[in-house]
Parts: structure tokens; C-alpha cells; sequence
């Protein structure tokens, strides 16, 4: 807030433009952009305005006005994104900071970790390829990291289901939701709502289940996570 103030910039504003996600990761000197009217947005690989649209909820022309440009932006490539209606990346602070690349994509009860169990359904030996998050149907669900949505629909026992690719291996699946808020080919950015939590497909209850996975084998997201 210090620095916010300091620069008369709304907090939100500044935290995006810098991935400020851990403000105590500050290093005396450490340069940061400190935005004017919006918040500056570096461009990642196979980004499109379409997508930054989506993700502030600022219309593409509006985007294309703002900075004087006409076709894609490049990869590396900053952007003013005047006045955003909303900046997911602030939602972000509170369900990380990011440990090993993730944060959280929604805080619940925790009901059941990766890895053997008995299965709630049939019984007998199973192994689960993720953890269960208990929420009330209807809770925003958000993407633990940065990518690109390479599913959102039905999908046997997942129910609907969101899976994001997040282009280093790791991929992360957001199950039983009870609503989708993104399509295929669509890029999301950390904290960006990709859905609602349900209770469809196979499941016993209200819950997000939620696998991260390296080269499409699941992996305990635990140790992932912030």
C-alpha cells in the first residue's frame, strides 16, 4: 500500500504489472513499473487481445486504441490495459503467493489427498490423481498459473471439467464444476475465474477436485502449491 500510495496508483494496478504477488520479495533498488490509467501487461506466447479482453474485461478495441496498434502484439510485448473492470491477478494474493509456479484455485476444506484410498463410490482399492477441495456449489474457481485452456466441457466421471496447459510440461485440471467461464484456445492468467464449482460427474458432494500434471502424469500438487 506503501508504494500505491506513494505513486498514486491503485494497488491492484501495480500488482499486476509486476507479478507483485509476495510484496515482501522486494529487494532495495528493485526496479518496478508503476502504471498510469490501467495496468501494463507483458504479452506471453500465443496470447491474443482476444484474451486480455476476456481476462480485464476491457473490450479489444479499447486495448488497440490505448496503445496504437492494429494487428496480435508479440510475445514480450507491454501493453497498456486502460482501466480493467477487474485484475484476477489480485485474486492471486490471496490463494499464494506462487510456490513452485501455482497457487491455490480456490481456498476449501480439504477432503481427500493424492494417491492411494479406498474410492468413495465402488469401494475397494483406488488411486486418486488429485486432492478434493470441499466448497458450496457456485464458488469461483480460479487458474492456479498462466496458460492456455486446452478443454472445458464434459468429460466421463470428471464431469465438467477445465484443463489448462500452462506450455513447461505441467498441465492442471479443474473438476465437477457446475459451470465453465472459458472456452478452448482461450489464454488465462493467474487467478483468472475459469469456472464454478459443482457437483457433476462422478462425486459424492460439493467439491473442486484438482490435479496438476508433468508431461500428462499426475503429480501431488501438494508440494506445488503455496
Amino acid at each position: 500500500n506503501g508504494l500505491a500510495d506513494r505513486y498514486g496508483v491503485p494497488l491492484s494496478y501495480l500488482v499486476a504489472s509486476n507479478e507483485l504477488f509476495d510484496p515482501s520479495s522486494l529487494l532495495p533498488g528493485e526496479e518496478l513499473i508503476v502504471p498510469s490509467g490501467g495496468v501494463v501487461h507483458t504479452v506471453r506466447p500465443g496470447q491474443s487481445l482476444e484474451d486480455l479482453a476476456l481476462t480485464y474485461g476491457v473490450a479489444v478495441e479499447t486495448i488497440r486504441a490505448a496503445n496504437g496498434i492494429t494487428g496480435e502484439p508479440l510475445p514480450g510485448e507491454r501493453l497498456l490495459i486502460p482501466h480493467p473492470v477487474w485484475v484476477p491477478q489480485v485474486a492471486a494474493l490471496e490463494l499464494g503467493p506462487p510456490g513452485a509456479g501455482f497457487i491455490w484455485p480456490l481456498r476449501g476444506r480439504f477432503t481427500s489427498g493424492f494417491g492411494p484410498r479406498t474410492h468413495p463410490v465402488y469401494g475397494g482399492g483406488d488411486f486418486h490423481t488429485g486432492i478434493d477441495l470441499a466448497v458450496p456449489v457456485g464458488t469461483q474457481v480460479r487458474a492456479a498459473a498462466p496458460g492456455e485452456v486446452i478443454w472445458a466441457g464434459w468429460r466421463g466421471n470428471y464431469g465438467l471439467l477445465v484443463i489448462i496447459d500452462h506450455q513447461n510440461g505441467y498441465s492442471t485440471y479443474y473438476a465437477h464444476l457446475s459451470q465453465v467461464r472459458v472456452s478452448p484456445g482461450q489464454f488465462v492468467e493467474w487467478g483468472q475465474v475459469i469456472g464454478l464449482s459443482g457437483n457433476s460427474g462422478l462425486s459424492t458432494g460439493p467439491h473442486l477436485h484438482f490435479e496438476i500434471r508433468r508431461w500428462g502424469e499426475p503429480v501431488n500438487p501438494l508440494p506445488l502449491l503455496p
